[in-house]
């Protein structure tokens, strides 16, 4: 009888610690929980989620959009020109058509920002920029993005 009761509260513990941990963490595809996680400063949850998709498909787009904005906040020279050229090769090769007519758009700004504007910076000016980077409420610049490849089920 007491070894009933006690695989009772068991199972009702370990069920209660896999619901909080659903609830605490985005859903692969979940728009919503990762633009709520970005803007309260939860930036590793986001970047995780990021990974875990590039670990399932190296070509994931929604997982490329994250890594830019993760590592142009975050990271030094080198990891963020090979996140914007991961980007570029997988947005290059995206056939979402309202995806691929936005960064039809915005590709030369890309260009522009890894061959002109990043290799004018100095890793000082990128430690300044990071050093801002960790204030919360901030929406994630590449939200309206996430948002096209959301309404058009790429998640």
């Amino acid at each position: 009888m007491r070894t009933d009761k006690f695989m009772r509260i068991m199972i009702a513990v370990v069920a209660f610690a896999v619901i909080v941990a659903a609830l605490a963490t985005p859903s692969a595809n979940n728009y919503v929980a990762v633009t709520n996680d970005w803007y309260n400063g939860n930036w590793s949850n986001v970047y995780e989620l990021a990974q875990t998709r590039f670990a399932a498909n190296s070509n994931d787009l929604v997982a490329a959009n994250i890594m830019v904005e993760y590592d142009i906040m975050f990271s030094d020279h080198l990891t963020m020109s090979n996140s914007i050229i991961r980007y570029m090769r997988i947005s290059d090769a995206a056939t979402l058509p309202a995806y691929t007519n936005v960064y039809q758009r915005v590709r030369l700004g890309w260009e522009i920002f890894l061959n002109e504007f990043l290799p004018s910076r100095t890793e000082a000016d990128l430690l300044e920029q990071r050093t801002k980077s960790y204030i919360p409420h901030k929406d994630m610049n590449c939200d309206f993005v996430l948002k096209i490849l959301w309404d058009n089920g790429a998640w």
